[in-house]
């Protein structure tokens, strides 16, 4: 159990490779769990909405722990500060592009700079 509870603790930090497998995992499981939000809106099947909130919900947290132990590794005195902007950003994106161009360079930071962490534990 202790191996699954460090992916959704904020403690430790990742390097850019398990930041980009991270971002993959919960961008797939967002899709189906938002896929099937819409379709059991749509379709008026309540037990169809809520698989695809009871996805959704774990899958923002893990994202959210994924930024903020990159954030970690790289900018420690920054880390929550990152983290919360990462999502801001994503939200105000809805209206004016200019905020995902900031949150794009900024995630692009967060892939390819090296942190001067040797053995990453998150």
């Amino acid at each position: 159990m202790n191996n699954i509870k460090k992916y959704f603790e904020f403690s430790g930090t990742i390097n850019g490779t398990n930041y980009v497998l991270r971002n993959l995992l919960a961008t797939l499981v967002s899709f189906i769990g938002g896929f099937s939000i819409g379709f059991g809106i749509g379709g008026e099947m309540q037990a169809l909405t809520l698989v695809g909130i009871a996805l959704i919900v774990p899958a923002l947290w893990f994202n959210a722990c994924s930024i903020y132990k990159r954030s970690l590794a790289l900018f420690p005195e920054y880390a929550v500060w990152i983290t919360i902007s990462m999502f801001l950003l994503q939200i105000l994106d809805t209206f004016n592009t200019a905020f995902g161009i900031i949150a794009l360079i900024t995630g692009l930071v967060l892939v390819f700079k090296n942190s001067d962490i040797e053995e990453h534990n998150g």
